[in-house]
């Protein structure tokens, strides 16, 4: 009797434990069918054909609802004009021919399964490179609800075309877009509308550019018409203004370090020759480097950038304090000889002059006024430079700052 009913416990053990674990892997198992045999039933070609729009039969545009969020932007590249952006591209329609009432939930179609849907013929007119993430898997996600209507949700990365105004360059802003357009149907029979749901166009955290600051994000509708007819568009409007930062360090500082470097030459006697020449040669080969060396950097455009203006100003003033010498030196050479001359003839008069009826030239003041030496106008070219150089570089610092950064 014992083992009767030892049995009869340990048969009752596991019937409970048949219950409990079997009957939820059924229950999944039966919505996992009925999801399989929904999307069998629902997306059968002999019924539903992926190569017609949503609404044709009606005669009704196709309505395509679009939002972008921004994971990630840049580099932007100025010399080729063009900046790259990760996005999460949603875009969500309405296809009655998907309508069901099997289950009250929505049903997630998988990736393999998207050549058997219709979906929208977006592109990106500006594109310049574009591929869609695949790793691990590939990042795409459509979901289907009950009342039909589909979500189609997409990580990509896309390098877009923007064309720079560089006139203010470093101090510059600069607008970037990205278009979204349909390829193939027209206004009348698709088009696009931002998102009634969620935001049109959101920026993630971290969805920063390393020089660039996201002054503001806009979008605007920017339907397009060709010789083919009129396209539906949608455009979002990344505003980006450029920080100085890099630039000043690299760029602005050490040209001014340069240009008072050459100012040094005015403290150094004229007569040394081989000094004063060498901080000239050496001021105007480093600033020509350095301009060098900022403008290749910058596509060739055909107008002046500010960048253009401050340098060749940079190098327009060490060329003329290099230059400044040089009036030094003729200066002083022709001094030097009108003191030899007057020499001369001060000691031919001594001599010649012994007639004692003439008053002495010691004595007079016109024999005072003959000695007098007049002061060497080198020298005072000198002394004028030493104050007249930082005074005009510091007017046309403000006059170029307060220019490029406060006038629109």
């Amino acid at each position: 009797m014992k083992t009767v009913g030892v049995n009869s416990m340990i048969l009752h053990v596991i019937f409970v434990c048949l219950v409990f674990n079997l009957t939820p892997t059924t229950a999944a198992g039966n919505i996992t069918t009925k999801e399989r045999d929904l999307l069998n039933r629902l997306l059968n070609d002999t019924i539903y054909d992926a190569t017609i729009r949503p609404r044709v039969e009606s005669g009704d545009a196709t309505r395509v609802e679009l939002d972008l969020t921004l994971k990630s932007l840049g580099p932007v590249n100025d010399i080729e004009m063009e900046f790259s952006a990760s996005f999460f591209l949603r875009q969500s329609w309405r296809d009655h021919r998907l309508a069901y009432d099997d289950l009250n939930t929505s049903v997630v179609i998988s990736e393999k399964r998207l050549d058997s849907l219709w979906v929208p013929d977006l592109y990106f007119p500006q594109s310049k490179r574009e591929s869609r993430h695949d790793i691990t898997i590939p990042n795409v996600m459509i979901r289907l609800s009950p009342d039909g209507s589909i979500l189609y949700s997409q990580r990509l990365s896309v390098t877009f075309d923007c064309h720079m105004d560089l006139v203010k360059f470093p101090m510059d802003k600069q607008t970037c877009q990205i278009d979204m357009e349909s390829y193939s149907f027209t206004t009348d029979d698709l088009y696009f509308a931002f998102s009634s749901e969620r935001p049109p166009v959101e920026k993630g955290k971290g969805a920063d550019i390393p020089d660039f600051t996201i002054t503001g994000i806009t979008h605007e509708d920017c339907s397009v018409t060709y010789a083919t007819g009129t396209f539906t568009c949608l455009r979002a409007i990344l505003h980006l203004k450029r920080e100085i930062g890099f630039y000043a360090t690299q760029t602005y500082i050490p040209s001014i370090l340069i240009v008072v470097l050459s100012w040094a030459s005015f403290w150094i006697d004229h007569e040394a020759v081989p000094a004063r020449i060498s901080v000239g040669l050496l001021t105007v080969l480093t600033i020509t480097t350095q301009s060098s060396g900022a403008r290749a950097q910058l596509p060739r455009v055909p107008y002046v950038k500010a960048i253009d203006v401050w340098m060749s100003a940079c190098l327009v003033f060490v060329f003329a304090a290099y230059m400044e010498y040089a009036v030094v030196s003729v200066l002083s050479r022709r001094h030097k000889k009108g003191d030899r001359y007057s020499s001369k003839d001060s000691s031919n008069t001594s001599f010649t002059d012994t007639d004692p009826s003439k008053p002495s030239s010691l004595d007079g003041s016109n024999g005072a006024h003959s000695r007098k030496v007049p002061k060497d106008a080198g020298v005072r070219v000198d002394s004028i430079s030493r104050y007249g150089f930082p005074l005009s570089f510091l007017i046309f610092n403000i006059v170029y700052w307060v220019f490029y950064i406060h006038v629109d």
